[in-house]
Protein backbone atom coordinates (compact mmCIF):
# COMPACT_ATOMS: atom_id res chain seq x y z
CA UNK A 1 0.00 0.00 0.00
CA UNK A 2 0.94 3.69 -0.46
CA UNK A 3 1.23 4.25 3.21
CA UNK A 4 3.86 2.70 5.58
CA UNK A 5 1.65 3.88 8.28
CA UNK A 6 -2.25 3.88 8.94
CA UNK A 7 -2.82 6.58 11.83
CA UNK A 8 -0.46 5.44 14.96
CA UNK A 9 -0.16 2.00 13.23
CA UNK A 10 3.21 0.07 11.26
CA UNK A 11 1.76 -1.62 8.35
CA UNK A 12 3.37 -5.15 7.75
CA UNK A 13 1.66 -6.76 4.83
CA UNK A 14 -1.60 -8.19 3.39
CA UNK A 15 -3.20 -10.70 4.91
CA UNK A 16 -6.51 -10.53 3.35
CA UNK A 17 -8.63 -9.32 0.22
CA UNK A 18 -11.97 -8.50 -0.82
CA UNK A 19 -13.81 -6.72 -3.66
CA UNK A 20 -13.97 -3.39 -1.73
CA UNK A 21 -11.19 -3.38 0.97
CA UNK A 22 -8.02 -5.26 2.28
CA UNK A 23 -6.54 -6.05 5.38
CA UNK A 24 -3.33 -5.38 6.65
CA UNK A 25 -1.29 -6.80 9.84
CA UNK A 26 0.10 -3.81 11.80
CA UNK A 27 1.70 -3.50 14.51
CA UNK A 28 0.09 -0.90 17.58
CA UNK A 29 2.50 1.68 19.42
CA UNK A 30 2.61 -0.67 22.35
CA UNK A 31 3.75 -3.72 20.41
CA UNK A 32 0.72 -5.15 19.75
CA UNK A 33 -0.92 -6.75 16.68
CA UNK A 34 -3.85 -5.33 15.09
CA UNK A 35 -5.36 -6.17 12.21
CA UNK A 36 -6.46 -2.89 9.94
CA UNK A 37 -9.21 -3.53 7.71
CA UNK A 38 -9.16 -0.20 4.63
CA UNK A 39 -11.33 0.49 2.04
CA UNK A 40 -10.56 0.41 -1.64
CA UNK A 41 -12.65 1.60 -4.43
CA UNK A 42 -12.83 -0.33 -7.58
CA UNK A 43 -11.30 1.64 -10.40
CA UNK A 44 -14.05 3.34 -12.41
CA UNK A 45 -16.28 2.98 -9.73
CA UNK A 46 -19.53 6.02 -9.44
CA UNK A 47 -19.40 8.37 -6.88
CA UNK A 48 -22.63 7.48 -5.89
CA UNK A 49 -21.31 4.05 -4.96
CA UNK A 50 -18.24 5.08 -3.48
CA UNK A 51 -20.55 7.34 -0.86
CA UNK A 52 -22.55 4.44 -0.29
CA UNK A 53 -19.31 1.76 0.25
CA UNK A 54 -18.01 4.47 2.39
CA UNK A 55 -21.25 5.25 4.98
CA UNK A 56 -21.29 1.00 4.86
CA UNK A 57 -18.00 0.84 5.95
CA UNK A 58 -18.24 3.65 8.46
CA UNK A 59 -21.42 1.87 9.21
CA UNK A 60 -19.57 -1.80 10.56
CA UNK A 61 -17.03 0.09 12.32
CA UNK A 62 -19.45 1.77 14.85
CA UNK A 63 -21.42 -1.75 15.02
CA UNK A 64 -18.56 -3.81 15.81
CA UNK A 65 -17.33 -0.82 18.29
CA UNK A 66 -20.53 -0.84 20.04
CA UNK A 67 -20.43 -4.28 21.12
CA UNK A 68 -18.27 -5.41 23.93
CA UNK A 69 -18.27 -9.56 23.91
CA UNK A 70 -15.79 -12.01 23.80
CA UNK A 71 -17.35 -13.76 21.17
CA UNK A 72 -17.21 -10.27 18.99
CA UNK A 73 -13.86 -9.07 16.96
CA UNK A 74 -12.94 -6.11 19.17
CA UNK A 75 -13.31 -2.99 17.40
CA UNK A 76 -9.94 -0.18 18.21
CA UNK A 77 -10.28 2.55 16.57
CA UNK A 78 -12.45 4.12 13.60
CA UNK A 79 -10.89 6.53 11.35
CA UNK A 80 -9.75 7.73 8.16
CA UNK A 81 -6.08 9.37 6.33
CA UNK A 82 -6.15 11.14 3.48
CA UNK A 83 -9.49 10.48 2.25
CA UNK A 84 -8.99 6.58 3.14
CA UNK A 85 -11.42 4.98 5.86
CA UNK A 86 -9.80 2.68 7.64
CA UNK A 87 -10.81 -0.20 10.92
CA UNK A 88 -8.46 -1.06 13.59
CA UNK A 89 -9.37 -4.45 15.32
CA UNK A 90 -7.62 -7.02 17.00
CA UNK A 91 -5.45 -9.37 15.64
CA UNK A 92 -7.08 -12.83 15.23
CA UNK A 93 -4.49 -15.76 14.79
CA UNK A 94 -7.03 -18.59 13.81
CA UNK A 95 -8.47 -20.14 10.80
CA UNK A 96 -12.36 -19.25 9.75
CA UNK A 97 -14.81 -21.95 10.11
CA UNK A 98 -14.22 -21.91 5.91
CA UNK A 99 -10.83 -22.74 6.17
CA UNK A 100 -11.73 -25.95 8.61
CA UNK A 101 -14.34 -27.25 6.49
CA UNK A 102 -11.99 -26.53 3.09
CA UNK A 103 -9.63 -28.66 5.55
CA UNK A 104 -11.55 -31.55 6.93
CA UNK A 105 -15.07 -31.35 4.73
CA UNK A 106 -16.57 -31.40 7.95
CA UNK A 107 -16.27 -30.35 11.42
CA UNK A 108 -16.97 -33.31 14.34
CA UNK A 109 -20.15 -32.56 15.78
CA UNK A 110 -18.79 -31.92 19.80
CA UNK A 111 -16.55 -29.33 17.93
CA UNK A 112 -18.88 -27.95 15.91
CA UNK A 113 -21.28 -27.18 18.93
CA UNK A 114 -18.84 -25.65 20.81
CA UNK A 115 -18.41 -23.22 18.07
CA UNK A 116 -21.81 -22.60 17.18
CA UNK A 117 -22.85 -22.07 21.07
CA UNK A 118 -20.19 -19.45 21.42
CA UNK A 119 -21.06 -17.85 18.48
CA UNK A 120 -24.95 -18.12 19.36
CA UNK A 121 -23.71 -15.83 22.60
CA UNK A 122 -22.74 -13.44 20.48
CA UNK A 123 -25.37 -12.93 18.22
CA UNK A 124 -28.01 -12.71 21.15
CA UNK A 125 -25.75 -10.15 22.70
CA UNK A 126 -25.64 -8.40 19.42
CA UNK A 127 -29.55 -8.73 19.18
CA UNK A 128 -30.12 -6.95 22.16
CA UNK A 129 -28.01 -4.48 21.46
CA UNK A 130 -30.22 -3.68 18.57
CA UNK A 131 -27.36 -4.82 16.06
CA UNK A 132 -28.61 -7.68 12.96
CA UNK A 133 -25.67 -9.01 11.20
CA UNK A 134 -27.13 -10.01 7.73
CA UNK A 135 -24.46 -11.81 6.71
CA UNK A 136 -23.49 -15.01 9.30
CA UNK A 137 -21.49 -17.78 7.23
CA UNK A 138 -18.42 -20.06 7.67
CA UNK A 139 -15.83 -17.04 6.40
CA UNK A 140 -16.97 -14.62 9.46
CA UNK A 141 -16.31 -16.70 12.18
CA UNK A 142 -12.93 -17.26 13.41
CA UNK A 143 -11.81 -19.48 15.38
CA UNK A 144 -8.22 -18.51 16.87
CA UNK A 145 -5.27 -20.74 18.11
CA UNK A 146 -5.90 -19.88 21.78
CA UNK A 147 -9.34 -18.34 23.03
CA UNK A 148 -12.68 -17.60 22.14
CA UNK A 149 -14.48 -18.01 18.85
CA UNK A 150 -15.08 -14.81 17.04
CA UNK A 151 -17.71 -13.60 14.95
CA UNK A 152 -16.65 -10.73 12.24
CA UNK A 153 -17.52 -8.35 9.26
CA UNK A 154 -20.54 -6.23 10.63
CA UNK A 155 -20.08 -4.73 7.53
CA UNK A 156 -24.09 -5.37 6.21
CA UNK A 157 -25.04 -5.06 9.75
CA UNK A 158 -28.32 -2.57 10.33
CA UNK A 159 -28.95 -1.05 13.45
CA UNK A 160 -31.73 0.05 15.70
CA UNK A 161 -32.76 3.89 15.32
CA UNK A 162 -30.51 3.83 12.41
CA UNK A 163 -31.30 4.90 8.81
CA UNK A 164 -31.02 2.28 6.74
CA UNK A 165 -28.38 1.97 3.53
CA UNK A 166 -30.65 -0.89 1.54
CA UNK A 167 -32.63 0.13 -0.95
CA UNK A 168 -36.22 -1.17 -1.15
CA UNK A 169 -36.27 -4.55 -3.46
CA UNK A 170 -32.90 -4.82 -3.45
CA UNK A 171 -30.64 -7.98 -2.00
CA UNK A 172 -27.56 -7.60 0.43
CA UNK A 173 -25.24 -10.67 1.99
CA UNK A 174 -24.01 -14.27 0.68
CA UNK A 175 -26.79 -16.08 -1.55
CA UNK A 176 -26.07 -19.63 0.27
CA UNK A 177 -26.96 -18.41 3.74
CA UNK A 178 -29.50 -15.79 3.11
CA UNK A 179 -32.88 -15.91 4.63
CA UNK A 180 -35.79 -15.91 2.28
CA UNK A 181 -37.21 -12.41 3.38
CA UNK A 182 -33.43 -11.22 2.70
CA UNK A 183 -33.45 -13.20 -0.93
CA UNK A 184 -36.74 -11.06 -1.59
CA UNK A 185 -35.24 -7.82 -0.94
CA UNK A 186 -37.22 -7.37 2.49
CA UNK A 187 -36.11 -5.87 5.94
CA UNK A 188 -35.21 -8.27 8.42
CA UNK A 189 -34.90 -8.68 11.56
CA UNK A 190 -32.51 -11.40 13.83
CA UNK A 191 -34.76 -14.12 12.87
CA UNK A 192 -32.86 -13.95 9.62
CA UNK A 193 -29.24 -14.15 11.30
CA UNK A 194 -30.77 -17.42 12.91
CA UNK A 195 -31.80 -18.66 9.34
CA UNK A 196 -28.20 -17.73 8.21
CA UNK A 197 -26.90 -19.55 11.18
CA UNK A 198 -28.95 -22.68 10.44
CA UNK A 199 -27.54 -23.03 7.33
CA UNK A 200 -24.52 -22.41 8.37
CA UNK A 201 -24.70 -25.10 10.95
CA UNK A 202 -25.80 -27.47 8.28
CA UNK A 203 -22.98 -27.03 6.09
CA UNK A 204 -20.14 -26.92 9.40
CA UNK A 205 -21.86 -30.92 10.04
CA UNK A 206 -22.32 -31.73 6.72
CA UNK A 207 -19.62 -30.79 4.51
CA UNK A 208 -22.01 -29.57 1.80
CA UNK A 209 -24.25 -26.26 1.79
CA UNK A 210 -28.22 -26.36 2.79
CA UNK A 211 -28.74 -24.49 -0.42
CA UNK A 212 -26.17 -24.82 -3.15
CA UNK A 213 -26.29 -24.48 -7.02
CA UNK A 214 -25.25 -22.82 -10.06
CA UNK A 215 -26.12 -19.40 -10.22
CA UNK A 216 -27.69 -17.05 -7.84
CA UNK A 217 -30.96 -17.35 -9.11
CA UNK A 218 -30.98 -21.08 -8.73
CA UNK A 219 -29.93 -20.84 -5.07
CA UNK A 220 -32.45 -18.04 -4.53
CA UNK A 221 -34.99 -20.63 -6.15
CA UNK A 222 -34.14 -23.32 -3.50
CA UNK A 223 -34.03 -20.72 -0.47
CA UNK A 224 -37.83 -19.66 -1.01
CA UNK A 225 -39.29 -22.86 -2.15
CA UNK A 226 -36.82 -26.03 -0.91
CA UNK A 227 -35.67 -28.07 2.24
CA UNK A 228 -32.36 -29.21 2.07
CA UNK A 229 -31.64 -32.61 2.47
CA UNK A 230 -32.05 -34.18 6.02
CA UNK A 231 -28.84 -34.78 8.13
CA UNK A 232 -28.13 -38.36 8.74
CA UNK A 233 -26.09 -39.50 11.71
CA UNK A 234 -26.04 -36.66 13.67
CA UNK A 235 -27.82 -36.13 16.92
CA UNK A 236 -31.60 -35.91 16.87
CA UNK A 237 -31.39 -32.78 18.78
CA UNK A 238 -28.79 -31.40 16.68
CA UNK A 239 -30.92 -32.38 13.35
CA UNK A 240 -33.81 -30.74 14.76
CA UNK A 241 -32.76 -27.48 16.13
CA UNK A 242 -31.05 -26.84 12.36
CA UNK A 243 -34.16 -27.47 10.82
CA UNK A 244 -36.10 -25.07 12.80
CA UNK A 245 -33.17 -22.94 12.37
CA UNK A 246 -34.49 -22.94 8.46
CA UNK A 247 -38.40 -22.88 9.05
CA UNK A 248 -39.43 -20.34 5.34
CA UNK A 249 -41.94 -18.67 7.79
CA UNK A 250 -39.27 -16.67 10.34
CA UNK A 251 -42.55 -17.15 13.05
CA UNK A 252 -41.73 -20.89 12.87
CA UNK A 253 -38.19 -20.40 13.32
CA UNK A 254 -36.53 -19.71 17.07
CA UNK A 255 -37.12 -16.52 17.87
CA UNK A 256 -33.95 -15.88 19.75
CA UNK A 257 -30.30 -16.78 19.91
CA UNK A 258 -30.86 -17.66 23.56
CA UNK A 259 -33.57 -20.08 22.59
CA UNK A 260 -31.02 -21.97 19.77
CA UNK A 261 -28.40 -21.80 22.31
CA UNK A 262 -30.13 -23.43 25.01
CA UNK A 263 -31.14 -26.42 22.34
CA UNK A 264 -27.77 -27.16 21.24
CA UNK A 265 -26.59 -27.25 24.97
CA UNK A 266 -29.43 -29.97 25.62
CA UNK A 267 -28.17 -31.92 22.81
CA UNK A 268 -25.32 -33.64 24.33
CA UNK A 269 -27.28 -34.37 27.39
CA UNK A 270 -29.97 -35.77 25.48
CA UNK A 271 -27.89 -38.31 23.66
CA UNK A 272 -25.77 -39.16 26.58
CA UNK A 273 -28.80 -40.89 28.38
CA UNK A 274 -30.48 -43.83 26.60
CA UNK A 275 -33.71 -45.57 26.63
CA UNK A 276 -36.77 -44.14 27.86
CA UNK A 277 -35.30 -41.96 30.53
CA UNK A 278 -33.01 -40.60 27.94
CA UNK A 279 -36.17 -39.92 25.42
CA UNK A 280 -37.90 -38.26 28.43
CA UNK A 281 -34.82 -35.68 29.69
CA UNK A 282 -35.15 -35.02 25.50
CA UNK A 283 -38.85 -33.82 26.47
CA UNK A 284 -37.81 -31.90 29.31
CA UNK A 285 -34.85 -30.37 28.54
CA UNK A 286 -35.54 -29.04 25.02
CA UNK A 287 -39.31 -28.00 26.42
CA UNK A 288 -36.81 -24.86 27.52
CA UNK A 289 -37.08 -23.92 23.45
CA UNK A 290 -40.39 -23.66 23.30
CA UNK A 291 -40.95 -26.70 21.42
CA UNK A 292 -40.80 -30.43 22.51
CA UNK A 293 -39.23 -33.31 21.35
CA UNK A 294 -40.36 -36.72 20.15
CA UNK A 295 -41.69 -38.50 23.09
CA UNK A 296 -41.26 -42.27 23.56
CA UNK A 297 -43.50 -44.54 21.16
CA UNK A 298 -45.13 -46.07 24.45
CA UNK A 299 -45.77 -43.20 26.25
CA UNK A 300 -46.85 -40.85 23.29
CA UNK A 301 -50.86 -42.46 23.02
CA UNK A 302 -50.86 -41.82 26.81
CA UNK A 303 -50.26 -37.98 26.34
CA UNK A 304 -52.19 -37.33 23.17
CA UNK A 305 -54.99 -35.52 24.04
CA UNK A 306 -56.95 -35.85 21.10
CA UNK A 307 -55.54 -32.61 19.66
CA UNK A 308 -53.94 -32.41 16.06
CA UNK A 309 -51.36 -29.73 14.59
CA UNK A 310 -52.85 -28.66 11.53
CA UNK A 311 -49.73 -28.46 9.61
CA UNK A 312 -48.81 -31.99 9.86
CA UNK A 313 -51.51 -33.86 11.65
CA UNK A 314 -49.70 -35.14 14.44
CA UNK A 315 -51.17 -34.80 18.02
CA UNK A 316 -50.09 -32.14 20.49
CA UNK A 317 -47.81 -32.94 23.37
CA UNK A 318 -49.92 -31.51 26.55
CA UNK A 319 -46.43 -29.43 27.65
CA UNK A 320 -45.35 -28.25 25.16
CA UNK A 321 -45.80 -24.91 23.46
CA UNK A 322 -46.10 -26.29 19.83
CA UNK A 323 -45.95 -29.43 17.78
CA UNK A 324 -43.19 -31.79 18.59
CA UNK A 325 -43.09 -32.87 14.43
CA UNK A 326 -43.23 -29.89 12.97
CA UNK A 327 -42.57 -27.16 15.15
CA UNK A 328 -45.73 -25.38 14.70
CA UNK A 329 -46.34 -23.07 17.83
CA UNK A 330 -49.05 -23.26 19.69
CA UNK A 331 -52.07 -20.28 18.68
CA UNK A 332 -52.59 -19.98 22.47
CA UNK A 333 -48.81 -19.67 22.67
CA UNK A 334 -48.99 -21.17 26.55
CA UNK A 335 -45.30 -21.81 27.83
CA UNK A 336 -43.71 -24.73 28.88
CA UNK A 337 -43.45 -25.91 32.46
CA UNK A 338 -39.67 -25.39 32.49
CA UNK A 339 -39.11 -26.09 35.86
CA UNK A 340 -40.57 -29.29 36.37
CA UNK A 341 -38.38 -32.41 35.78
CA UNK A 342 -39.50 -34.64 32.61
CA UNK A 343 -40.55 -37.24 34.70
CA UNK A 344 -42.89 -34.57 36.52
CA UNK A 345 -44.37 -33.12 33.25
CA UNK A 346 -45.43 -36.57 32.22
CA UNK A 347 -46.73 -37.59 35.53
CA UNK A 348 -48.82 -33.96 35.81
CA UNK A 349 -50.05 -34.91 32.59
CA UNK A 350 -51.37 -38.37 33.20
CA UNK A 351 -52.82 -36.99 36.71
CA UNK A 352 -54.54 -34.47 34.71
CA UNK A 353 -55.96 -36.96 32.30
CA UNK A 354 -57.13 -38.81 34.82
CA UNK A 355 -59.66 -36.28 35.37
CA UNK A 356 -60.78 -36.01 32.68
CA UNK A 357 -59.81 -32.14 31.79
CA UNK A 358 -59.59 -30.63 28.54
CA UNK A 359 -55.88 -30.62 27.01
CA UNK A 360 -55.83 -26.95 27.67
CA UNK A 361 -56.39 -27.16 31.42
CA UNK A 362 -52.75 -29.17 31.00
CA UNK A 363 -51.31 -25.73 31.35
CA UNK A 364 -53.28 -24.31 34.65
Amino acid sequence: MAHQRVGQYDVLHVIGQGGMGKVYDATAPDGRRVAIKVLVHPEGTPPALRDEAVARFQREGRAAQSLNHPNIVSVLEVGEQEGMPFIVMEFIDGQSVRDLINMAGSIRVERGLEIMTQVCDALGYAHDKGVVHRDIKPDNIMVPRDGPVKLTDFGLAVVANEATLTRTGSVMGTFNYMSPEQARGERVDLRSDIFSLGATMYEMLSGRKAFGGESPASIVEKILNADPPPLEGLPAGVSRAISLCLRKNPKYRFQKAAELLNALQAAPRVEAASGQVGTMLDTGALARTGRAATPPADTRAQLAVGRKCPRCGEKWQPNATGCWKCGLPDPRGRPSKVDQSAAEQIADALRVMGRKKKWWQIWK
